[in-house]
């Protein structure tokens, strides 16, 4: 290869025996092609004998090529940016990016800028709405005070206004306006009942010192099921509504429905509203399955002109959809026209239930039921509803219940959609297998 051909030259003229010394090439013999250039060691034979001319800068201790970007001779690193100046370059627009890059990078900015905006605005609006409840509650809170009459035997109108106004700090002419409206209403709800003359009572499970639940709240009924799902008390706007009973319920002084109805939202935060009345159905505290209610066997449900203990019995989760089994129709039943009627609720509910208690039944006595949107399944695939069941404390009966002799039911009647998708228990039912003698007033 005649490019080779030259050979470098010998320092002095010595004989053969003497050491040949070569003079390292320099930048001018390389141009004149003399010598190999930098593109030969793109080649990786072992040409090891062929001199090394690429640029180079000397330093005191070692020579570093200027066109390794990475490693140099010595598998030294150059100083990369820090993480910071490589987002920057990664992010926004700079100086030699082409045309495709820049506004590839300028989409992609205007897209994050877009979220951080709205996604901020979602945050502010949520976290804006869940203090305006607390609020609220706490101001709704401060309008009831059941401590003001222990027993519901004093009245409003069996006190003088002046001796009322003197109890709830409230103005004599609003007092005298509620008495002659509601004559037996008990003083503790006069200043709900002057913000919202809707209030029909009270409801009460757990306290503030409760770690798992606090239910306690008004209770109000509109002309329809609609308005308080999307109505505060203050009959404002909120997502979680209010508490409320059934509109087809009777409250007639102090006589109330066979079974009184009340809804309440599931809210998002698992925490307000009837969120927690799903730890019956399925705890999530705690590996026994009952714990929940050994907590909460009792729930307070006071009215305008009573207030009373109810002792929970059952816990069902129901159906809402035709195409996917059974719908029982649990809030049909508000009024019980005989014994027989009230006896199949009671062993339709029981067959359905995921626990049995120590509490008795028996017709005449008062139900109550609080229900909620609970989708184990999903909502997408299965609109569900969990319904809570008590009844109320009977005139002199003791209150108290042995929470110990309640048990866990493995088979209740289901639909056909749960005997599908449950992964455990059986795929069919296997039988009615309660206490029955637990209902007093039937004889099967």
């Amino acid at each position: 290869m005649s490019s080779f051909a030259k050979r470098p030259r010998r320092k002095g003229g010595g004989s053969s025996d003497k050491e040949r010394v070569f003079n390292m090439p320099t930048e001018e013999d390389a141009s004149d092609g003399s010598y190999i250039t930098t593109s030969y060691f793109d080649d990786d034979d072992d040409d090891d004998d062929i001199p090394d001319t690429r640029k180079r800068n000397k330093t005191k201790n070692r020579v570093v090529y200027e066109e390794d970007d990475d490693d140099d001779y010595y598998g030294e690193k150059k100083k990369k940016p820090n993480i910071f100046v490589r987002m920057a370059h990664a992010i926004f627009p700079m100086k030699g990016d082409g045309v495709a890059e820049s506004v590839r990078k300028i989409i992609f900015d205007i897209a994050v800028v877009a979220f951080v905006i709205t996604g901020g605005s979602v945050l502010y609006n949520v976290v804006g709405e869940f203090w305006n409840d607390k609020v609220i509650d706490v101001k709704v809170r401060e309008l009831y005070d059941s401590t003001i009459t222990p027993v519901a035997e004093e009245k409003a109108s069996e006190l003088t206004p002046e001796q009322l106004s003197g109890m709830v700090d409230m103005p004599v002419e609003e007092i005298e306006r509620i008495v002659k409206e509601v004559p037996e209403i008990q003083p503790s709800f006069l200043k709900l009942y002057s913000t919202n003359p809707d209030i029909v009572g009270w409801v009460k499970l757990g306290d503030e010192n409760d770690p798992i639940v606090n239910i306690d709240y008004p209770v109000v009924q509109a002309e329809d099921n609609d308005y308080y799902l999307t109505h505060n008390f203050y009959k404002e706007d909120a997502q979680r509504g209010a508490i409320f009973a059934d509109y087809r319920n009777k409250f007639d002084e102090g006589k109330l429905s066979g079974n009184t109805i009340l809804y309440g939202h599931n809210m998002w935060n698992g925490d307000t509203m009837f969120a927690k009345l799903s730890r019956y159905y399925q705890p999530k505290e705690s590996a026994d399955p009952l714990k929940f209610y050994r907590d909460h066997p009792i729930v307070t449900f006071n009215t305008l002109y009573d207030n009373a203990e109810w002792k929970v019995f059952a816990c069902v989760l129901f159906n809402t959809q035709e195409e996917l089994g059974e719908v029982y129709p649990y809030l049909n039943y508000r009024e019980f026209r005989n014994k027989e009627t009230f006896n199949n609720f009671i062993l339709d509910i029981m067959d359905r239930s995921v626990l049995w208690t120590d509490v008795d039944l028996t017709y005449g006595d008062e139900i109550l039921t609080l229900s909620t949107c609970y989708y184990p399944y999903g909502k997408e695939n299965a609109d569900t509803r969990v319904a809570v069941f008590a009844r109320k404390v009977r005139d002199g009966e003791d209150p108290s219940v042995d929470v110990a002799k309640a048990v866990r039911n493995t088979d209740p009647l289901k639909f056909r959609y749960q005997y599908e998708h449950d992964a455990v228990g059986s795929k069919s039912w296997g039988g009615r297998t309660w206490d029955t003698s637990k209902l007093l007033s039937y004889e099967g």
